[in-house]
């Protein structure tokens, strides 16, 4: 299972990295409905594969992150 879900998540992370791509590059064109799409399929596929992973670290990961950003 892992193996699969790995390929569709590299899959969908591809077309969203596509679709921004081809927002930033055609400003003329509005593309958001694309994006809102390619996140929400990276999301499903993300959620799976995140299963197999110490989500503690991935936590403290997350805060160190913001605080550097400043997010």
């Amino acid at each position: 299972m892992s193996q699969k879900v790995a390929m569709k998540l590299v899959e969908e992370l591809n077309e969203l990295a596509t679709a921004i791509m081809q927002q930033n590059n055609k400003a003329y064109k509005n593309l958001t409905k694309d994006i809102e799409d390619e996140i929400a399929d990276v999301k499903v596929w993300l959620s799976e594969y995140e299963k197999l992973f110490d989500w503690n670290y991935i936590d403290n990961r997350i805060i160190n992150k913001r605080k550097k950003h400043g997010l």
